[in-house]
């Protein structure tokens, strides 16, 4: 059978990540991510209790794991021999110390940095001969590759488990976002990197709206939907270039808004966009007085909101810019109405 062009193109950006009703798909190895335990440590506090609670997961870490290293590397301060040991060291400690085969990341940006690592272990020989030798001759640990999405040498994201598991997970929830209008935001370091290792690629990719879809909701769209949120490292790390951030937000929301004035939700698997899209709009708020209200949450966060926890104390959004009471009125989703706004940011 003669297969079309475009279908030909959207197999290119299919991978599989197994469900954990499939052989290895319980036990997973992770990553955790520096930039969330500094910025947004609740997303990963709320995807552990979900992977671990409601799919039954085995969940995986070495004490002695390290960050991927990958801000040093884009930041000029290590070499890309560095970064490939590191990422080895990493792989080993895995497989040799927890006997894991299938491993994730929750930072986008390492996910795209242990990719880059594999493709070059694959397509230069002489790199991975030297990472082989200096992981040896440095900790004594031996070399492995992971190989998860279909049996190929990769890593994956934390949000393609949960797409993997979404239809498991849809059938858990105590609450639906029928009626809700939503759309995705995928992180740069996840989609444009390596396109072909992103769910659908950086143009369609289904990630984040198939976990949407299997919640209910409608898929809205708008001309600056994959436009960039903006952060960067370096706008990070020098306060002059901050105005950078604030404006690309600018420039999507105000998009947004235009086109569907009525969409207050955009799910997003970027530490980096979960943070800057919801604080960049009291910026915007304090500077313009022009309010989105736009409610920006992580996939973690909007699952842990449909099974049921808490939002503030289990969801962390006792931390967010814009109020996110509108956006549980909506949905239906029973929070403390006894207390005050302040109340109930207060830490637990």
């Amino acid at each position: 059978m003669k297969v079309a062009r475009q279908n030909l193109a959207w197999e290119k950006h299919q991978k599989h990540v197994p469900t954990v009703d499939e052989p290895g798909g319980k036990l997973w190895g992770c990553f955790r991510s520096c930039f969330l335990q500094s910025a947004a440590p609740y997303t990963e506090g709320i995807a552990y209790k979900i992977l671990k609670n409601d799919l039954g997961m085995d969940l995986r870490e070495a004490p002695g794991h390290t960050s991927c290293g990958a801000i040093g590397y884009h930041g000029d301060v290590s070499n890309l021999e560095t970064q490939m040991v590191v990422a080895a060291r990493n792989f080993s400690v895995a497989h040799h110390e927890l006997g894991v085969d299938n491993l994730f990341s929750f930072c986008v940006t390492s996910f795209a940095n242990y990719t880059e690592v594999i493709k070059l272990w694959e397509e230069e020989p002489e790199l991975r001969e030297y990472t082989e030798k200096t992981l040896k001759e440095t900790t004594g640990r031996e070399f492995w590759i992971p190989h998860v999405s279909g049996g190929r040498p990769s890593v994956v994201h934390a949000s393609d488990v949960f797409f993997a598991n979404r239809h498991k997970l849809a059938a858990k929830a105590k609450y639906s976002l029928k009626g809700i209008k939503a759309v995705d935001h995928i992180g740069c370091h996840y989609g444009k990197i390596f396109p072909g290792e992103a769910m659908g690629g950086a143009e369609f990719p289904q990630v984040l709206v198939g976990l949407l879809e299997a919640f209910g909701a409608e898929i809205v769209d708008y001309p600056e939907r994959r436009h960039c949120c903006g952060m960067g490292f370096r706008q990070c790390a020098f306060p002059e270039n901050r105005d950078y951030t604030a404006s690309s937000v600018y420039k999507k929301l105000a998009s947004l808004k235009e086109a569907h004035p009525d969409c207050n939700l955009i799910l997003t698997n970027c530490p980096g966009c979960t943070v800057f899209l919801d604080a960049e709009q009291g910026t915007i708020k304090e500077v313009l007085e022009e309010e989105f209200n736009v409610s920006i949450l992580d996939y973690a966060q909007l699952t842990g909101l449909l099974l049921g926890y808490d939002p503030f104390k289990d969801c962390g959004l006792n931390a967010k810019a814009v109020p996110i009471e509108p956006l549980l009125d909506k949905i239906g989703i029973p929070y403390d109405k006894s207390k005050t706004a302040e109340q109930r940011r207060r830490p637990f």
